[in-house]
């Protein structure tokens, strides 16, 4: 290929640029032409195959249009046409509401259209978001991926403390019996001070359970130490030993059955008792609210729940403090000022029989010299009907 002399060479452009206008320009153009592609063609219709339009049709967003014949669709409402009255407004579609924020944003980064509009978008989700982020940062929790396992372990205690409950232990039942296994274990390691101390636990728990079923635990329980007239029976050979045993083994399980029998019989009624109390209790600040709170009436509602809540959570001793707190966290409902009346219409008088009139002159007057003159002006019109 051949080059003139004479052709001077292409200089390089060197007027700044700038990247970041370009290339919002750029992506702005990308997206125009992908909607543009993505867009059906729409062909126009020839002016000549339009139908021709009726003089005596009113338009559709006509309010006094007449209404469509019977098998006729009716008429759509043009574009943009304000509603008919009566007649609730479109709504619109449900798009984020852009905040001063997210506006001067994208003033700043020069966005424009779909861009704009997309940016407004995510604004708005990392913004609703935004609360959720901070609860799991105040829980402790900086990555999402740990929730399922973070589920599994509150279900895995969930199941725990079911298994507890389902056993009927009280909480100093089952601390004992954890600081028992613990003792267990160490000594299955070979620590004879926790064998030691396991076994002066399992002692003090041997000697009841041996009187509760009458049996003969030597160094730790007999049967007879409470039965001296079995035992004088057995010294004097007029009784076997084994025999004596089974005999105060049936005094002492029948004594034992009575017992628990009086203890759930005192539980009980003590339990009723205390249920009485709390109730007699919140029906006296009952009637002592209604009287002293005007807004009580209004307040009842809530505090009927808040009462409900606290009877099956809470024991009846402690029903009065926490019903007293939850009333004095409810607040009044605002009320609503009812509209002014409407002033009232005069009111119309009945009318009269009607009369004759007779001649009465061209105009009446308007002013008079003295009270006396329109005193009898009004007489003289009166008998004239």
């Amino acid at each position: 290929m051949n080059v003139d002399a004479d052709t001077p060479a292409t200089e390089p452009d060197t007027t700044p640029t700038d990247l970041t206008t370009d290339a919002l320009s750029a992506l702005d153009a990308g997206i125009a032409a992908a909607d543009a592609e993505e867009a059906p063609a729409v062909e126009p219709t020839p002016a000549d195959t339009m139908p021709p339009a009726d003089a005596g049709t009113p338009p559709a967003d006509d309010p006094n249009a007449a209404p469509p014949a019977d098998g006729q669709p009716p008429a759509q409402p043009q574009e943009g046409a304000p509603p008919a009255d009566g007649q609730p407004p479109a709504a619109a579609d449900a798009q984020p509401q852009p905040d001063a924020e997210t506006e001067a944003e994208i003033a700043s980064l020069g966005l424009k259209d779909k861009t704009a509009e997309r940016f407004r978008t995510l604004a708005s989700e990392v913004k609703e978001l935004a609360p959720i982020r901070d609860a799991l940062k105040a829980a402790g929790i900086d990555d999402v991926g740990k929730l399922p396992e973070l589920v599994q372990r509150s279900k895995v205690g969930e199941d725990m403390v079911q298994m507890v409950v389902e056993t009927g232990m009280n909480s100093d039942q089952y601390g004992m019996l954890l600081d028992y296994g613990g003792l267990i274990a160490r000594a299955a390691s070979g620590d004879l001070k926790a064998a030691s101390d396991a076994f002066d636990m399992i002692t003090k728990e041997i000697a009841p359970l041996a009187k509760m079923l009458g049996r003969e635990v030597p160094g730790m329980h007999d049967p007879l130490a409470n039965h001296k007239d079995l035992a004088a029976e057995v010294e004097a050979g007029d009784l076997p030993r084994a025999r004596a045993i089974e005999i105060a083994g049936q005094r002492d399980r029948a004594e034992y059955t009575g017992t628990v029998q009086r203890h759930q019989q005192e539980t009980q009624q003590a339990a009723e008792q205390a249920e009485q109390r709390g109730i007699d209790w919140l029906k006296r600040f009952d009637a002592e609210m209604a009287q002293e709170d005007p807004s009580y009436a209004a307040k009842r509602p809530q505090l009927s729940e808040a009462v409900r809540q606290i009877r099956e959570q809470f024991h009846p001793s402690e029903w009065a403090q926490r019903t007293a707190l939850a009333y004095a966290r409810i607040q009044a409902p605002v009320a609503v000022a009812a509209p002014p009346a409407a002033p009232a219409q005069p009111a119309t008088p009945r009318p009269g029989p009607m009369r004759p009139s007779g001649p009465r002159p061209a105009m009446d007057p308007t002013a008079f010299k003295s009270p006396l003159d329109a005193l009898e002006y009004g007489i003289e019109q009166a008998n004239q009907g």
